[in-house]
């Protein structure tokens, strides 16, 4: 069953070697898979976990009002692996647009800084939610397809190999360039409403930055968690 599973290895690599043309991504990627094969599931998960923390951290001192801090509740939750850290600040900064929509309204105020801030941040931790669903779901068909053409089609591996990656990678590719897209729209909305009342868009380069490294540091995770 381990060798089956390293398909994955191969399935990655060329996963990442078709994302980018430029060589400069190419082996940030393959670094990437290194570091999952030579590290250890909790040091990749803590360096996602500080990544994620210290862009909230950027974005509380962008904020005129800090979002809050997590509940005892879901403190317990994050330990016990009931609750992953996207989805708390997804919840947490849903709940500070809500709260300072009602604020505005109540008191006739414009639209200010905080509650677009919020409104946008809600909506990243949402779709990187929703594709790292997507991701682990793909990962598994693309292994279970490989499995069903060697163990039920009798294909030899090398043939199941190819015929995997030829079938998988295209799908890979679009769900990548989607979430690209996706969370691109985000910030170019997030830029263009800061820039209407007025407030400066420092931010936006660290949250550019924040998800450029959430994406190679979840390469080192699926390379950890499949290849090892």
């Amino acid at each position: 069953m381990k060798r089956i599973f390293k398909i994955l290895l191969v399935f990655l690599i060329v996963f990442v070697l078709c994302i980018g043309s430029l060589a400069v991504w190419q082996r940030k990627n393959i670094e990437s898979i290194i570091t999952g094969m030579t590290q250890s599931e909790e040091e990749i998960t803590r360096r996602r976990e500080k990544n994620q923390e210290e862009l909230v951290s950027q974005v509380n001192s962008f904020l005129d009002e800090e979002l809050r801090e997590p509940t005892e509740e879901e403190k317990q939750k994050l330990n016990d692996g009931t609750l992953k850290l996207p989805e708390l600040y997804s919840k947490m900064f849903e709940e500070k647009t809500l709260e300072l929509e009602k604020k505005r309204k109540e008191n006739e105020n414009k639209i200010k800084k905080d509650e677009i801030v919020s409104k946008y941040m809600a909506q990243l931790y949402a779709y990187q939610n929703e594709f790292e669903a997507r991701a682990e779901a793909t990962i598994s068909q693309g292994r279970q397809y490989y499995i069903d053409l060697v163990r039920v089609k009798h294909i030899d591996m090398p043939t199941a190999r190819a015929k995997t990656i030829t079938h998988f990678t295209p799908i890979v590719n679009g769900v990548e360039a989607e979430c690209d897209a996706k969370v691109e729209t985000v910030i170019a909305n997030l830029k263009k409403e800061l820039e209407a009342v007025g407030t400066q868009t420092d931010i936006i380069g660290t949250i550019r930055e924040t998800y450029a490294r959430e994406k190679q540091l979840k390469l080192s995770y699926y390379a950890n968690k499949y290849l090892n």
